[in-house]
Parts: structure tokens; C-alpha cells; sequence
């Protein structure tokens, strides 16, 4: 006899669909491993999203941000060389990857298997990424409702600069961040690492592109050159509003 785990995966998301949010959460996603990866797909949470239940629209966005949650950097650390990224550099610059120094790695130990870093050589050095949301599963509907916060973090070592843009379907600016001069080298701290950051909250409606660039430059300090690292780039979106309870665990009969 047929049972319920014969379905083809399309037809048990459809039949899972219909579940109350608080079954799929706290009971369906632990029946077995392929329930579990269909329940952890877009496609299902952005049908439960479009549901009419407002007093559940709050709740179900914190948590489909929340899983949905991941680096939408691709090779944030140059584990596959300069793959993904595009790069611009003057014709005495160049863009190199090298395993992190042992020194290092102390210094880092909190990014467990970070190995490897980007560093530039010689001339300011340019390098970007230009990410498609709806192709990362952020529908247009959740981040219009959602007006999520997107965070961007870089570490790096020397004179550095950072540029987002928030862009539009046609790639028009929508929000906007320089660091400017704000990472200029600093010899206080004498090629230590240092993190850049920032936070865009409760963006607008309209996000569907963003543009990550990021800008070194090897510098000559008193006579000691500095050459510029950089490594574990990130740019995240999580949920602007406060954390919601999970919806209450089902009545047992």
C-alpha cells in the first residue's frame, strides 16, 4: 500500500502547505531527513508567507529571515582564489591569496577554519561583488514587507575602504554606504587586524541587488611596508523587528 512517503517531493510540499506554521515547525520538519530539507526550502515558507493571517505575518517573516539567514559573499576568504569576485587593480597592483600566518590564526581563532586570506600587492587594489537576491531566495514580496536589516562585515589590516549599494530592479541606488577615510591606515595599529562594519536598518521597498566593493592599498610607514589583508567578508540580512515567540507546540488529543 501507498503511503504518504511515495509522494514526489512537489506534491508533499503541497500537502505540507496546508499544515498550521506551528505543526511544520515543531512536529513535520522531525519526521525524517527529507521532511526536514523540504520544510528548510524557500518555496514552502514563501507559500505559508503569503497566506492572509495577519496575526501571523510578524512572526512568520522573523523567522523565514532568521532561516534563511547566510554570507551571500562567495568566497569570502579566498579559499577558491579570486573565483566570484571582480577585480580592478592598476598595472604595478595585483591581488594575491596566501594561507594566514601561523601568528595570525591566534588572532582569528574565533572564524574556526579560516586558512586563507587575500592581500594586495603594491597599488591600490579594487574588488567586488554584485548580488542578486531573488537568486539567494529572498523574494521581492519578503524584503518589501519585510524591510529587513542587511549587516557587512570586513576584516582587514591597513589602509582600507569599503562601498555597498542598496540597488533597485534596474540598479538604481537606493541606500548607500563609504567608510570614506574612516579605515585609513593608523599606525596605532601596526598591522594588526581590524574589522569594518555596517548596518543598514529597516531598509526600503524596492532592494533586489546589492554591490559589495572593497579597496586596499600596500603602504610604506617610517620606512616598514604594510602589506593590506583582507578576509572573511560577509554581507547577511536578518529580521529588523524584535524575536517573536515560536507559535505555541500543538495540543496533544
Amino acid at each position: 500500500m501507498a503511503s504518504i512517503q511515495d509522494l514526489p517531493d512537489d506534491v508533499l510540499l503541497a500537502v505540507l502547505c496546508l499544515l498550521p506554521i506551528n505543526e511544520l515547525i515543531w512536529n513535520c520538519q522531525l519526521v525524517c531527513s527529507r521532511w526536514r530539507d523540504i520544510l528548510h526550502s524557500p518555496f514552502l515558507w514563501k507559500r505559508k508567507y503569503q497566506e492572509e493571517d495577519a496575526d501571523l505575518k510578524m512572526p512568520k517573516t522573523f523567522y523565514i529571515f532568521c532561516h534563511l539567514e547566510k554570507n551571500l559573499i562567495k568566497n569570502p576568504c579566498g579559499e577558491e582564489g579570486l573565483h566570484f569576485w571582480d577585480t580592478a587593480t592598476p598595472s604595478n597592483g595585483q591581488w594575491k591569496v596566501k594561507d594566514v600566518f601561523e601568528k595570525d590564526s591566534a588572532k582569528l581563532q574565533a572564524w574556526d577554519f579560516l586558512q586563507r586570506n587575500i592581500y594586495i600587492k603594491d597599488e591600490l587594489c579594487t574588488k567586488s561583488q554584485l548580488i542578486t537576491l531573488k537568486d539567494e531566495g529572498y523574494w521581492d514580496q519578503l524584503m518589501d514587507d519585510g524591510r529587513p536589516t542587511i549587516v557587512v562585515k570586513d576584516c582587514f589590516n591597513s589602509h582600507y575602504k569599503l562601498c555597498v549599494k542598496l540597488l533597485s530592479e534596474d540598479f538604481q541606488v537606493i541606500r548607500e554606504y563609504d567608510s570614506g577615510d574612516k579605515y585609513k591606515y593608523d599606525s596605532e595599529y601596526n598591522d594588526e587586524w581590524r574589522q569594518a562594519s555596517h548596518a543598514f536598518h529597516n531598509v526600503p521597498p524596492g532592494i533586489r541587488h546589492i554591490f559589495f566593493q572593497h579597496q586596499g592599498q600596500h603602504f610604506n610607514w617610517q620606512g616598514k611596508s604594510q602589506r593590506m589583508r583582507i578576509t572573511k567578508t560577509s554581507v547577511t540580512i536578518g529580521p529588523s523587528c524584535k524575536p517573536f515567540p515560536l507559535p505555541p507546540h500543538p495540543k496533544k488529543n
